[in-house]
């Protein structure tokens, strides 16, 4: 073989391997465009749930009282939507699960049960759980569980998950103290109107306050003990697990 075949055959080669490089980085390009596409779809399904949500919320306090067949009719259509919003994101959801969130899994675990799929919303909240990045966010997830798990009867494994929740995080900083503080709260919350545990409400109840009344933010620690005073009172709102949570800057202001 003479050094012109040599070069040849060693060009051709070379044209292959090139060929052959460019084939693979644009099926991964594309790939990764379809997860990034499918990850935006799942951002915004979400976003209509978290609406529906809302939407229903507020029927029920203007309109299940004064005007119960028109709450009726309402929730019956947005219960239908959530429904329908609910399969699309669990499809989605199948498709990309190394790319799903802790919330977002809450999120359609919260869904689900609203919609009485209560194995599925099972399912989905030990998914949080396994999805959450760090401790504080296997905090949310598990207190979020619990209270699901409370309104299921299953108290002992709630108040174990309670627990947990509260071992994951450890210090004197604000950001510490109202977490664990506001997951106190919500263990109070549901001893008191589930479990009908109301010494072991009370009790949480207290150490809620003095996580709260050791916040050093004064605007923070206020907001805090406000919606504490609520949650005593009975009021569901006030120990939603979806409530925002308070952002360690804000202990700068």
């Amino acid at each position: 073989m003479d050094t012109k075949d040599i070069i040849t055959i060693s060009l051709s080669v070379l044209a292959f391997l090139l060929s052959g490089s460019a084939t693979i980085i644009s099926l991964i390009r594309s790939r990764y465009e379809k997860q990034r596409a499918i990850k935006r779809e799942i951002t915004e399904t979400l976003g209509r749930i978290v609406a529906t949500a809302l939407e229903s919320a507020k029927a029920y306090r203007e309109t299940a009282q004064s005007d119960p067949n028109y709450f009726q009719a309402v929730s019956g259509i947005l219960n239908q939507q959530n429904t329908f919003l609910l399969n699309q994101a669990t499809y989605l959801a199948e498709q990309v699960p190394t790319l799903m969130t802790a919330v977002e899994y809450n999120t359609i675990a919260s869904a689900t049960a609203s919609a009485g799929d209560l194995i599925g919303a099972d399912r989905y909240y030990r998914k949080a759980i396994d999805a959450a990045p760090n401790g504080y966010f296997r905090a949310l997830a598990m207190r979020s569980y619990a209270s699901f798990l409370f309104s299921q009867q299953r108290f002992d494994e709630a108040r174990g998950l309670f627990r947990k929740a509260i071992a994951l995080l450890v210090g004197a900083g604000d950001f510490v103290r109202f977490t664990n503080g506001f997951t106190y709260q919500m263990w109070a919350w549901n001893e008191q109107n589930l479990a009908r545990s109301p010494q072991q409400a009370e009790a949480y109840f207290e150490i809620a306050a003095n996580e709260f009344n050791a916040i050093d933010n004064e605007a923070v620690r206020r907001d805090a003990l406000g919606r504490l005073q609520l949650a005593r009172a009975g009021d569901p709102a006030a120990h939603a697990a979806s409530r925002p949570a308070f952002q360690p800057q804000a202990s700068a202001a």
